[in-house]
């Protein structure tokens, strides 16, 4: 069990300080902590909070334009020739998404930083939300068809859970 111990942290002396390089930086810069507001934050957040804010005025506030067709969408009760319902389809796409490590995450966020945290949750989750569509788009767009399936555009796991085996209806 030592060795298994001493293999896992010989990774982790490896991994860690690469992680902390990319979401330190570039902080550890004093020019950019001179900056009044942005210096406090890493490239990583402002890279991804700035394509949510973006993609959200670039597609005109699309989650709050498609939120009402989206609840009809889910709400409808036929099933596709796959055989699952759009409800099914979401509770298993975020299921996959969500897993247990985000719900400890929040329980955790919110432990540690009260409601305010859970507040800036719901803030980075709405632009959040129009990265996601722009993903999900992009998806669709660049995917290919060899011999008789789609490639590309469809995350691994789910091609996995497919069989490699992709059907648009």
């Amino acid at each position: 069990m030592e060795g298994l111990f001493a293999a896992v942290n010989a990774v982790l002396s490896f991994v860690t300080p690469v992680s902390d390089f990319f979401w330190d930086f570039p902080k550890m810069f004093g020019f950019w902590k001179a900056i009044p507001l942005l210096g406090q934050f890493s490239l990583a957040i402002i890279v991804l909070v700035g394509s949510g804010l973006y993609f959200t005025f670039r597609l005109g506030f699309i989650q709050i334009q498609c939120f009402s067709r989206g609840v009809r969408t889910l709400m409808d009760n036929h099933s596709i020739r796959t055989g699952i319902s759009p409800l099914a389809a979401f509770c298993l796409s975020t299921a996959m998404r969500v897993g247990p490590g985000n719900i400890i995450g929040v329980t955790g966020a919110i432990a540690a930083g009260g409601p305010g945290a859970l507040f800036w949750m719901w803030v980075s989750a709405f632009f959040g939300m129009a990265t996601a569509y722009t993903e999900s788009t992009l998806a669709q767009i660049f995917k290919e068809k060899r011999r008789e399936e789609f490639v590309g555009g469809l995350p691994f796991y789910a091609r996995r859970l497919c069989g490699n085996k992709v059907w648009i209806g």
